[in-house]
């Protein structure tokens, strides 16, 4: 069976193959049957599988629990997409998203050799050369990457060293192309799963990935947090060092904090767990909506605490971008809710494209009423954001609404927050806080200056319209006098279907051809011409041998393909 995406076809196929095997060895067979894969599995597996307990050690395991088990075994592109997937509420059971989110790429290090290497590689200078001290134990080790910890030569400043792993660039590239594979034949084999759009869900996990690969937009990232929070001291972003930054490699200034979630620690430093929380959640309301730039992933791991009650952020791998489109829509849901007007929040999802025509509008409507009701009757100081988006999450999935990307990575941004806040401070009114982020929002897009550039911009777009629509109608007009006009038709399943066709007739044609050798070699015996041998005519022998041997290949091949 053809396999679309696999483009080296030895490496490919291979780590294909351990791919079905490994989700075998975790009892998850049905999935291979399901994509009909069984033809990639040895003939010994085959026949194993068959003697029903090969699949059945680790039967006492819940389903979700073996998926996860066979991504920490398939290494870190698997791992990375499961944590993904921990993310989309929308496609992912709340079962199998509870154990994603116990995805850890806690790996063993890679030897000091191989980081001496590499900075040898993409800096041209030995690590003597660049750096006073260099600890050849890493503080952190991960599927991509490592971190050790560094003085400068020049300047004596504690740094840290975030190092690529050796061939990760490669590994990822290959999972890659057996992902969209997979997600591929089953769009194709499984009709349900079409409507998630697994393969555009691969693509963006590509984006991701690549840009986590390379630690240039990383540094770029922490250089745009840097601007944005020059005028904000509660908060401090690390510096990096670009003289010793590049794609695989990235240094910046060491942070020697108190992790945001050691409460004790923070309490027999003299700091205010109280101040920190707000002050962490205000960092990323602003980030949210004034900048439009957010971190993504700021769990505890990520926050360090300094003196002054001041937040520092680490790791910029993952940030969230939303547009002054994104952010007004949802400022003004969020004051729908407020208002208790359901038209409003209706409005918003359907400026942000969430809402297709095939969407239930009145049952839309009385689930978002049921939602307004519910919250418009809790104090403010009582509402807490994260249970406010996970609800809204359920009417988008229960609706079959578009979710969109940069909304998930908002909605888990904000539930994270809230929780490390809360944990911080248990009376800590987030809801206060948001308030005026989105009063500010509002009164942006209401001030003069903005409606007249929103004017300006229109009557541009308008006018470049008018200017090209006659040229546009013409061309169309031409084409269509011409005979020229095409009109492209996508079929949808039809390649594969051919393809079982041909395999069929070619099955059926070499069964005629070992069917027509025995019954020529049946009538030489009957004659008894030509050559005895053993008073059998030698050339109906020869075509009784022949036969049976063509006769056992066709047999091994319909084996093999695991159909009888």
């Amino acid at each position: 069976m053809h396999i679309p995406y696999l483009t080296d076809k030895y490496k490919d196929m291979k780590r294909f193959q351990f791919v079905i095997n490994v989700l075998l060895k975790h009892g998850l067979g049905h999935i291979i049957s399901r994509l009909n894969l069984e033809h990639h599995l040895s003939f010994w597996r085959r026949i194993v599988r068959r003697s029903s307990h090969y699949e059945t050690h680790e039967i006492w395991i819940s389903a979700p629990e073996r998926l996860r088990l066979a991504m920490e075994e398939l290494g870190p592109t698997f791992i990375k997409f499961g944590q993904i997937l921990s993310t989309r509420p929308d496609i992912v059971p709340a079962e199998y998203i509870k154990e994603f989110e116990k995805l850890q790429d806690n790996i063993c290090p890679f030897s000091f050799e191989d980081v001496r290497a590499i900075i040898k590689k993409e800096l041209n200078l030995e690590i003597e050369d660049l750096f006073k001290e260099f600890s050849e134990q890493p503080m952190a080790a991960a599927s991509i990457a490592q971190v050790h910890r560094a003085v400068l030569s020049s300047s004596l400043s504690p740094v840290v060293v975030k190092i690529q792993r050796p061939g990760i660039e490669e590994i990822i590239e290959a999972d890659l192309r057996i992902l969209f594979a997979l997600a591929s034949l089953m769009e194709k084999r499984i009709p349900a799963a079409k409507k998630y759009n697994l393969v555009g869900i691969i693509r963006e996990f590509e984006r991701n990935i690549k840009k986590e690969l390379n630690f240039t937009k990383e540094a770029y990232h922490i250089e745009q947090f840097r601007k944005n929070f020059s005028d904000e001291p509660i908060i401090y972003i690390p510096k990096v060092y670009w003289e010793l930054t590049d794609k695989r490699i990235l240094t910046m200034e060491a942070i020697d904090g108190i992790k945001v979630n050691d409460v004790k620690r923070l309490e027999e430093a003299g700091l205010d767990p109280k101040v920190v929380a707000r002050n962490g959640v205000k960092a990323i309301l602003k980030q949210v909506f004034v900048d439009g730039f957010f971190h993504g992933d700021p769990h505890p791991g990520n926050i360090y605490v300094l003196e002054g009650n001041r937040i520092a952020f680490l790791d910029f791998g993952i940030v969230g971008r939303i547009d002054e489109r994104m952010q007004q829509n949802i400022a003004d849901a969020i004051l729908g809710m407020l208002l208790k007007n359901t038209q409003q929040i209706i409005d918003c999802f359907w400026r942000l494209g969430t809402i297709d025509e095939d969407v239930d509008k009145r049952a839309l409507k009385a689930d978002i009423d049921t939602f307004v009701e519910r919250y418009y009757e809790i104090p403010l100081e009582k509402l807490k954001i994260g249970r406010m988006m996970q609800d809204v999450l359920e009417i988008a999935i229960k609706n079959n609404l578009k979710i969109l990307p940069e909304f998930l990575l908002l909605a888990k941004t904000l539930i994270v927050i809230e929780g490390v806040g809360l944990m911080l401070d248990p009376t800590l009114e987030i809801i206060s806080l948001v308030q005026p982020m989105v009063s500010s929002v509002v009164k942006k897009r209401l001030a003069p200056s903005k409606i007249f550039h929103d004017v300006l911009k229109l009557t541009t777009e308008v006018g470049s319209l008018i200017k090209t629509l006659p040229q546009e109608i013409d061309l169309l007009l031409k084409k269509l006098q011409s005979g020229r006009l095409k009109i492209e038709f996508e079929h949808q399943g039809l390649g594969d279907l051919l393809k079982e066709f041909d395999r069929v007739s070619n099955r059926l044609s070499f069964a005629m051809i070992v069917a027509a050798t025995i019954i020529a070699s049946s009538l030489m015996v009957q004659s008894n011409i030509g050559p005895l041998v053993f008073g059998i005519p030698l050339l109906g022998l020869i075509g009784f041998v022949i036969s049976g041997i063509l006769g056992m290949f066709l047999l091994i091949l319909i084996i093999i393909s695991g159909r009888f």
